[in-house]
């Protein structure tokens, strides 16, 4: 697979009042599996006037791809198999892969889908030729 497959990667979670944002760096830490990259944080009021601090990365080009060959390896098979299945569901007809990872599971160095509270991963594929066989031969790969 050559590096042009992937453009981008953009990693981002919010951090709920009740949760200890140290630990959610850590859950950030374990899935970004070595890389640094700098987030950027932005303060938000919740709904009921809580404090959210939304954290957000974009890895680019050689660091993108990187990350996404290790991320995609590092999930069971059987959520590599459920994305395939749903492909449609986490997919855009912009090349955009969409993953929500368990954050607690994260903290723990497991990478597990999940809807609830999660770190989301967004794969930009690149557009030119077919993303969408792009994105299944990528989630097959080993």
């Amino acid at each position: 697979m050559t590096q042009e497959v992937i453009q981008s990667v953009e990693v981002s979670t919010i951090i709920h009042a009740t949760e200890d944002p140290v630990k959610v760096d850590k859950a950030i830490q374990n899935l970004l599996l070595g890389i640094h990259q700098p987030f950027t944080r932005r303060y938000l009021e919740g709904h009921h006037g809580n404090p959210i601090v939304k954290l957000e990365a974009k890895l680019m080009h050689k660091t993108a791809m990187q990350f996404a060959q290790q991320f995609i390896k590092r999930l069971t098979q059987s959520n590599r198999l459920m994305l395939l299945r749903d492909l449609h569901l986490h997919s855009d007809d912009e090349g955009n892969l969409f993953i929500r990872v368990d954050k607690q599971k994260s903290f723990l160095g497991n990478f597990q889908i999940a809807d609830d509270d999660p770190i989301r991963v967004k794969i930009k594929f690149n557009r030119l030729g077919e993303y969408q066989q792009s994105m299944k031969s990528f989630l097959e790969s080993e």
